[in-house]
């Protein structure tokens, strides 16, 4: 029996972290990065984090339902920095890193027995 309390914690950081993404994505660009000095860096770091918060907060899915979803927010936020409201730029390259962020998360996801440890799995 999955552990409902702990998956419900990971889905409110999951929604916290999406509230977070879609602050740093959305607001008018500064003309200073922040975070990491490289901005693909940034955008893979963030999928990493959001790929483990999803998949831990929805244990059932599986790589093709969250590699999908993933990929649908990478494509989401780079349309909607291009429209011209926003005043950011579209970059085809930062949804790859956003697939690369997603990579490494969904390997530390299927690391032996961890979601099973975890208590997310029956």
């Amino acid at each position: 029996m999955p552990n409902k309390r702990l998956i419900g914690m990971f889905r409110v950081g999951t929604i916290l972290f999406s509230v977070l993404i879609a602050w740093l994505a959305f607001r008018p660009s500064q003309g200073v990065e922040t975070g990491l000095p490289w901005d693909k860096a940034n955008h893979a770091a963030a999928f990493v984090v959001w790929t483990i918060l999803v998949g831990l907060s929805w244990p059932s899915a599986g790589l093709l339902r969250l590699a999908a979803l993933m990929l649908g927010l990478g494509i989401g936020i780079e349309l909607i920095q291009g429209l011209p409201a926003v005043g950011r730029d579209a970059d085809v390259w930062d949804v790859v890193a956003d697939m690369t962020g997603f990579t490494v998360g969904w390997a530390v996801l299927t690391l032996p027995d961890l979601r099973r440890r975890l208590g997310l799995t029956g």
